[in-house]
């Protein structure tokens, strides 16, 4: 299967996610390390792009890490897995 975006475009999506819900953390420059797209993923319909952004180590986190998870084809955040492994999406937190 052949990808809709490119790498800067997925790269583009998750910093402007990041920004607007002000989310901790770094996205490595090393673009081919960092993004990596799957023609399918869990609870996705379709493709999509994992995004690895690297946070400060934490006692209460299992992981040093997140996910972002992008759709290929509606070119949008779709919800973040925690450095917990666990599903939230910031936009639905009131």
């Amino acid at each position: 299967m052949s990808p809709n975006l490119t790498l800067n475009m997925v790269l583009d999506i998750a910093q402007q996610y990041k920004n607007k819900y002000e989310l901790s953390g770094d996205i490595s420059g090393n673009l081919e390390r960092a993004i990596r797209f799957y023609n399918e993923f869990d609870k996705v319909n379709g493709a999509v792009w994992l995004v690895t952004v690297k946070i400060e180590i934490n006692d209460f986190y299992a992981e040093n890490e997140y996910t972002i998870v992008i759709s290929d084809r509606e070119a949008s955040v779709k919800y973040i897995i925690d450095p917990n492994g666990h599903v939230y999406s910031p936009e639905l937190k009131k």
